[in-house]
């Protein structure tokens, strides 16, 4: 009864509009003060204190800062135009440029509505001046931005790191594969598509010395992925030292190689990307007296012997966390999911033998899904407010891409070796 009281609180909290941190700093209050009285209150203040002081947590700033500088910088347009000249000839062909960029973009930034916000206004504009509707270019502006997170860097996985205590540097091994499985999948769907919908060629084939050009001067761009991965990989700096390095290097190419960056664009590039690590962090120091709270309520306990009560067998239980997990990311933030949901679901994935690595890239995939599911995908509101369309005209878009996200989500909940072969081939572990 206890554990459906606070399930409801935290449900009536989102209908009735409140903050996601501020209900869950209200309702774990609320809860330390109806069992224990005021004094347990200082436990409160010491789990927000602690959960946003982890060192690997510093990487969040300035990974949402690197993503920010490079939108404002030149960086963006350049990815795009590389893009292009790969696959821009065939049918449908600035849509599979549209995956590609953002699968190339997901190396810097880490961050899905980053790609959304920043590449999104570049792929929308280039796709309806060549004939695509609207509401199309912005679904799969939507559906790619999904690919940031996952392709490290990743925001989402720092945080899962610092939550489960686990290697980043092995979560964003894990990643790769399944962040390269989400873009061939929107891919093939867009080649499926392609002819259905007569979706328009890119008209002429740019000369060799066209071609050249673009290349040579999207080189210092393409050269920041390998450059984060293999400074991480080898020893070099951590993940957290690894954001530093991105955002310097992001510096460096607005403002002296590509030159688009001016001091004015930079105080606002700031000034916006201290808001949005401030409204993350805040999420995260909230979130962490709620998890000691349920855990001081054993709700982890009762909820994992409720499923194990409906079934033991592994793939059923992995197959009903999913669903609750897609469920909430249609309602939920991602990182509140994330930071709500490690408590409960961690001891139920321990007791069925799944990898804290591999549980990691299954929440990961299902939290972007989350992004692009209404009614409260926000990457659907930010491509919505880019293209200038109704959401409900994104949603009946959407419905081949989701089939294709989904089936990469089954592909890596149900074959570990998707997640753990790349960290087990570097030494991070050993596939189970």
């Amino acid at each position: 009864m206890f554990i459906a009281s606070i399930l409801f609180l935290v449900g009536l909290s989102i209908v009735l509009g409140f903050p996601i941190a501020g209900a869950l700093g209200m309702i774990a209050g609320g809860i330390m003060v109806y069992t224990s009285g005021a004094d347990l209150l200082m436990i409160f203040i010491q789990r927000a204190y602690a959960a946003t002081t982890s060192f690997p947590l510093l990487a969040i700033p300035f990974f949402i800062l690197a993503g920010n500088l490079m939108n404002v910088g030149g960086t963006t347009e350049r990815i795009f135009e590389v893009a292009k000249l790969f696959v821009g000839q065939v049918r449908g062909g600035l849509a599979h440029v549209n995956v590609i960029g953002s699968m190339i973009f997901a190396g810097m930034s880490g961050s899905a509505v980053a790609d959304a916000a920043g590449l999104g206004v570049i792929e929308i504009r280039a796709m309806v001046k060549e004939g695509y509707q609207a509401k199309y270019a912005a679904t799969i502006t939507a559906v790619s931005s999904t690919i940031g997170p996952i392709i490290p860097p990743s925001i989402p996985f720092v945080i899962y790191g610092s939550l489960a205590n686990v290697s980043v540097g092995a979560l964003f091994l894990a990643g790769i594969v399944p962040g390269l499985l989400v873009g061939a999948g929107l891919m093939i769907s867009i080649a499926l598509a392609a002819k259905k919908l007569n979706l328009p060629r890119s008209a002429g084939t740019p000369s060799w010395s066209i071609a050249w050009r673009v290349i040579l001067h999207a080189i210092p761009a393409l050269a920041l992925p390998p450059l984060i991965l293999y400074a991480i990989f080898s020893g070099v700096v951590t993940p957290t030292e690894a954001a530093v390095l991105a955002t310097a290097y992001a510096f460096i190419l607005g403002q002296f190689v590509y030159k688009e960056l001016t001091w004015d664009s930079l105080v606002q590039t700031v000034w916006d990307s201290g808001r949005q690590t401030a409204q993350v962090m805040f999420i995260i120091a909230m979130s962490a007296p709620f998890g000691w709270v349920l855990i001081q309520q054993q709700v982890p306990n009762a909820i994992l012997q409720g499923l194990m009560a409906l079934s033991a067998d592994p793939i059923v239980i992995l197959l009903i966390v999913n669903v609750v997990l897609l469920i909430l990311g249609m309602f939920l933030e991602t990182i509140a999911i994330m930071i709500i949901t490690y408590p409960i679901l961690a001891p139920v994935m321990a007791s069925i033998g799944v990898d804290p690595v591999h549980f990691g890239v299954i929440l990961v995939v299902n939290m972007m899904i989350g992004l692009v599911t209404p009614p409260v995908g926000l990457c659907l509101f930010v491509v919505s407010g880019i293209a200038k369309v109704p959401i409900a005209d994104i949603v009946s878009e959407l419905t081949p891409y989701l089939i294709a996200l989904l089936a990469v989500l089954v592909m890596v909940t149900y074959v570990p070796a998707f997640s753990l072969w790349l960290p087990h081939l570097l030494g991070y572990g050993v596939i189970k």
